[in-house]
């Protein structure tokens, strides 16, 4: 496996887990009350953890010579 490969493997795992953390935000965010179980503080770390996953893909592109 080429090291190009790997980085858009893992840029693919990244970015999957970054969309499945959108969704969610979405539907708590959304207006659909009968969606909108999860507090503040637990969204406020999802949003974190979204914002972790777009650095990580920035960061491999930038490893691979790409834009940011």
């Amino acid at each position: 496996m080429s090291y190009l490969h790997a980085s858009e493997d893992r840029i693919d795992a990244y970015a999957r887990q970054a969309w499945a953390l959108s969704e969610l935000l979405i539907d708590h965010f959304g207006g659909q009350e009968e969606h909108n179980v999860l507090s503040d503080e637990i969204m406020s770390c999802l949003m974190e953890n979204l914002s972790d996953h777009l650095e990580r893909i920035r960061e491999i592109n930038a490893e691979q010579g790409g834009q940011s």
